[in-house]
């Protein structure tokens, strides 16, 4: 069983699907010996409005306010960092670069859950249903992100699997596509253990961590790091021995130190 010291996967009630107070979050990950700790809730944008997905831009400056005190009070015990989760597009990244540049955030990591069209509009992608298009649209943005220099590591990239019953031709494409520009850039991938306490719920579609993605990327050279991705301050050490079987099995080289 794998034994982590780090977290910087990390959500807060503000993004409208999480829960529980921010210091209870710090607390609990103190509890079970996290040394590196990371808020990274999904980004604040401007000017798009997503209840229940993200938090709306007018509250930016009070998760900004709120963790960096908590990064100041827990400073003799933990080492805490405020970032985003975020998704890549190309007219975002002028407000990511400011985002680093002024010092209001240390990092972020990419999380490619929505699409968004020429007005904005956000498109989840478990949305798309079995569309090889969009499987490949999604790769697309993904990789592009990658590139970009903006981001830590790659959360969840095997979530295009929710759009499908099972895996295909495709779905492998797109896997070793992903794989060989994370080797090329030597950028992290997470093995993310949030979704994985809904195996068993009978859904009809996939659910990652998809074991069919990290055989494939075992293949490579690649790094990975494991994502609590805690929407609930009690998530913390939850679900760690899916991230270890898979490690073990297919015996992917994980950063164990991981620092940002």
């Amino acid at each position: 069983m794998i034994k982590l010291d780090y977290c910087y996967h990390t959500h807060t009630s503000r993004c409208g699907h999480a829960f529980g107070e921010d210091e209870d979050y710090v607390l609990n990950a103190i509890k079970i010996g996290i040394k590196r700790f990371g808020f990274s809730d999904h980004v604040m944008l401007p000017g798009i409005k997503q209840p229940h997905s993200r938090g709306d831009f007018t509250l930016l400056n009070d998760y900004l306010l709120s963790t960096r005190k908590l990064q100041h009070k827990f400073k003799d015990i933990i080492d805490i960092k405020v970032g985003f989760e975020a998704e890549y597009a190309d007219r975002f990244v002028n407000y990511y670069q400011e985002l680093l540049a002024s010092g209001k955030i240390d990092y972020l990591i990419l999380g490619q859950h929505f699409d968004f069209d020429k007005s904005d509009n956000p498109q989840y992608i478990k949305q798309y249903k079995n569309n090889i298009s969009e499987l490949y649209h999604y790769a697309d943005q993904l990789i592009k992100g990658m590139q970009s220099g903006l981001f830590k590591y790659v959360a969840h990239p095997d979530l295009f699997v929710t759009m499908f019953k099972t895996w295909n031709e495709h779905c492998e494409k797109v896997t070793r596509a992903i794989c060989e520009e994370a080797v090329k850039l030597a950028l992290p991938l997470e093995i993310n253990i949030h979704a994985s306490r809904f195996w068993n719920n009978n859904s009809d579609f996939m659910v990652y961590p998809e074991v069919k993605f990290w055989k494939i990327a075992s293949q490579y050279p690649i790094k990975v790091v494991v994502g609590y991705d805690a929407h609930h301050p009690l998530e913390f050490d939850n679900q760690i021995d899916v991230a270890s079987e898979i490690i073990d099995k297919y015996k992917l080289t994980h950063i164990k130190d991981y620092k940002l």
